[in-house]
């Protein structure tokens, strides 16, 4: 059952008053191996992923496991991820939690919520941008620390499922290629858009 947090008992808090946010910048040695002092160089291919191709030096724009990092250029603009230790890239924006009063995980499931905002928010002719301003003016409600913690659960279980449906859909879309089937590769995307409104629907549902 999903339970919407909409009620006169929830307040709302400003993004900026539950997180930093940091702007990350290119560092200043990046390679494709190791090197002493270096940690994986997260990218949104990393994130995606899960394996690294870079390293870069860890100084600064560190990430931990417990932040969340952003896309703040290019056209997904406004993606959140959960962040992986080591070095963001410069086209990320890392949100680290002020506070134990506030899940990240439920931070993380809001920011999704708002993705479609952001996409239509964004600024540059050529290259797209995140509206920074618009993010850190951003309302966020917050329920009491269960419900956060509920609600965060809830989604991450329907997450893992839609990434095993796209993992699926993705090994049908290769076998409709060596079968060429144009029809059976049409599906597969259509299933793999799908797993993506499942999600975008639950939330909308709960927010």
């Amino acid at each position: 059952m999903i339970d919407s947090i909409h009620n006169g008992s929830v307040r709302h808090f400003l993004l900026t008053d539950l997180v930093y946010i940091h702007s990350a910048r290119r560092p200043k040695r990046v390679d494709e191996i190791p090197f002493e002092g270096s940690l994986p160089y997260v990218d949104i291919q990393t994130l995606e992923s899960g394996l690294p191709s870079k390293y870069a030096e860890g100084k600064d724009y560190v990430l931990e496991e417990k932040d969340l990092v952003m896309v703040k250029d290019g056209h997904r603009s406004g993606k959140v991820f959960h962040a992986q230790r080591g070095v963001a890239a410069s086209t990320l924006t890392i949100l680290s939690p002020k506070s134990d009063r506030v899940q990240i995980d439920y931070i993380y499931c809001y920011l999704a919520y708002c993705y479609e905002d952001f996409q239509s928010r964004k600024r540059g002719a050529t290259i797209a941008h995140l509206d920074m301003n618009y993010l850190k003016r951003l309302l966020i409600p917050l329920p009491d620390v269960a419900k956060q913690k509920e609600i965060a659960e809830k989604y991450n279980r329907l997450e893992l499922l839609v990434k095993e449906l796209k993992t699926k859909a993705l090994s049908l879309e290769e076998l409709s290629q060596k079968l060429g089937s144009s029809e059976l590769k049409e599906r597969c995307n259509n299933l793999a858009q799908q797993g993506e409104m499942i999600l975008q629907s639950w939330l909308h549902q709960v927010f």
